[in-house]
């Protein structure tokens, strides 16, 4: 009697710790999940991987996002990487401003969002998407960009 009483109890012992286990490292990944996102520990290719991470993951096909884009946030190395996309009409998540009440069900293209990057770095703008932003690729843009790579490349 007493050892299927002690049996019982590390039985239960087992299953409710492994209950509870599993519990926090669900509620750890949804934390995660929802964690505030901060432009300025973002560079462009994680901004973009976490926008194609996302896409059809919520309701309002958006990335929430707090903070300005830092001055020349995008540097000499990402230029590589965003002209290999550029041409990408694959879709993604918009960009959101946490201070924005907008929602929007739009998708934005992962080319549309080289573009806008390339274009602040080849003008030396400060990059800003305002409160919503779902950019899609452009022809002409594209056509612009191609230009001033191949004169930058010589």
């Amino acid at each position: 009697m007493k050892n299927s009483i002690i049996l019982l109890l590390i039985i239960f012992t087992i299953l409710t710790g492994g209950y509870f286990f599993y519990s926090s490292k669900a509620k750890k990944t949804e934390n995660e999940y929802y964690k505030p996102l901060y432009v300025k520990d973002l560079n462009p290719k994680s901004f973009i991987t976490i926008l194609k991470k996302r896409y059809d993951k919520t309701a309002i096909n958006s990335v929430t996002m707090s903070g300005d884009f830092p001055d020349n946030w995008v540097k000499p190395k990402d230029v590589e990487y965003l002209i290999s996309i550029m041409h990408s009409k694959k879709k993604c998540c918009g960009y959101m401003n946490i201070l924005s009440s907008h929602l929007s069900t739009e998708n934005a293209e992962v080319g549309g969002f080289a573009i806008l990057f390339l274009n602040s770095y080849i003008n030396k703008t400060k990059i800003n998407l305002g409160l919503n932003s779902y950019p899609k690729t452009d022809k002409e843009s594209i056509k612009t960009i191609e230009k001033w790579y191949k004169t930058t490349q010589k």
